[in-house]
């Protein structure tokens, strides 16, 4: 069974309600308890205030009978009141022996309970004690009063209470069900929306300005999961696009190439300038796969794992040193600034700063200076180079480290380089968690990256 907001909403309603009734009804019987105790005491004060001036007043023998019988008239058919005077003498005692045996001349005064077998409920009772008057000992009087009435009252309106606690809690929970189905009609109304989008048409939203403000703010979000879907489902297509590209070169020219040296009949020194020819095409395609293959592996979340300590400024002149003879040409000169150590990849090192040199000195200004800085900031080494060159526009900084992306859109150099050198960067600071910058100003193009090192000082 699917779960259910509306029903769990009943049902959290239906607890609310619950536990407010049933401290609410435990109050009100608390409540009536005590009133019906103060009534209960209340009437034995009564019958005590109106007797005990009668019985502290007479000391004779012959006025205590008229005492009795008039207690005997006070006294219910039913003994729901009960009078007793304990007292040593027989001529001044009256009720008879006390239900529970006890020696109630040691009972102190006041309020007190005095259980009774064939009675449900105890009797409340009043203890009072009268002063000796002439010939009359001191005495005890005790009026009873039979709880039972008041109990069922009380009984009655628990039962009451109890009714109504369950129906209020039961219509409650009726009512929560309804409120939230009809309150989760606007989400239900969004789902409806959601479905209805057509497929294919990757421009097409949710309108929010119909919502309520809950969900506006759940509609924008999935408005923009579409705008993210909409933008890789095109970088998907250019990056196919591109990849088409980037492949029908060397293709074609195999192709072209082989199908020509065919055609006509070829020495062995030319049909080996062909498979040269081929080789170069051929470890072209070798090179693009390659490097389709490990920015892959850096998107799926592939990290750096063979990590060193090294030195950055020593690597960083390796690196310089391997690629002088493409500086040479363009008669470039290279200057390094900073150092420190880090625990980086070496190998991923090498590959990013290589391709951050090599496009620097693909675009710089002849016979010019090409600097790498090394700058640490605490955890995080940032690597940059720069070189004087034609400025950039901002439209194409932003994205010039995708894979493909050339600033011009005719493609130029195609044959030289197929346009994954600073997505590889970016791959590789991304497996260090760290980040890629580019900036043009002062006639001054710089581009780099950021790791994360696990020890840098």
């Amino acid at each position: 069974m699917k779960r259910s907001i509306a029903r769990r909403l009943a049902l959290m309603f239906a607890l609310a309600a619950m536990l407010i009734t049933s401290v609410s009804a435990t109050l009100l019987r608390c409540s009536l308890k005590q009133s019906l105790n103060e009534q209960m005491q209340n009437e034995l004060i009564l019958r005590h205030s109106v007797l005990d001036p009668v019985l502290a007043k007479y000391d004779s023998p012959a006025f205590w009978v008229g005492l009795r019988q008039k207690l005997d008239g006070l006294t219910p058919a039913d003994e729901r009141v009960r009078y007793w005077v304990v007292v040593d003498d027989p001529a001044y005692s009256y009720g008879g022996q006390m239900p529970d045996g006890q020696d109630w001349s040691r009972r102190p005064d006041g309020f007190s309970t005095l259980e009774i077998a064939d009675r449900d409920r105890p009797m409340e009772l009043l203890v009072k004690t009268i002063p000796a008057l002439g010939s009359r000992p001191e005495l005890r009087f005790i009026v009873g009063l039979d709880s039972t009435p008041f109990m069922k009252t009380l009984d009655h309106f628990t039962r009451i209470l109890i009714l109504i606690s369950a129906l209020g809690v039961v219509l409650v929970a009726l009512l929560g069900y309804w409120i939230a189905r009809f309150g989760l009609g606007p989400v239900r109304r969004l789902s409806r929306q959601a479905n209805s989008l057509p497929p294919g048409d990757s421009k097409q939203r949710l309108d929010t300005d119909a919502l309520p403000g809950e969900l506006q703010e759940l509609a924008m979000s999935f408005n923009g999961a579409l705008a993210r879907q909409e933008a890789a489902w095109c970088q998907l297509e250019g990056f196919n696009a591109n990849v088409a590209h980037e492949l029908r070169t060397p293709l074609t020219n195999l192709i072209g190439q082989t199908q020509v040296a065919l055609a006509h009949g070829r020495d062995v020194g030319e049909l080996q300038d062909l498979l040269q020819s081929n080789l170069e095409e051929l470890e072209r395609l070798g090179g693009i796969v390659n490097d389709m293959l490990f920015l892959a592996g850096a998107e799926s979340g592939q990290r750096a794992t063979e990590l060193s300590d090294v030195s950055l400024y020593e690597e960083a002149s390796k690196t310089v040193e391997y690629l002088e003879p493409v500086l040479h040409d363009k008669q470039l000169s290279v200057v390094i600034s900073g150092d420190m150590r880090a625990r980086i990849d070496r190998r991923l090192f090498h590959r990013s700063l290589a391709n951050l040199l090599q496009n620097a000195a693909r675009y710089a200004v002849p016979a010019s200076t090409i600097t790498v800085s090394l700058v640490s900031q605490g955890m995080q080494v940032e690597v940059s180079v720069s070189n004087a060159g034609e400025p950039i526009d901002g439209v194409h900084l932003e994205r010039l480290f995708e894979r493909f992306y050339r600033a011009d859109a005719a493609r130029a150099r195609s044959d030289a380089h197929h346009g994954l050198g600073l997505s590889i960067v970016r791959a590789v600071a991304s497996m260090h968690g760290g980040r890629v910058f580019a900036r043009s100003q002062d006639g001054f193009n710089t581009f780099g990256f950021s790791l994360i090192s696990q020890a840098v000082r």
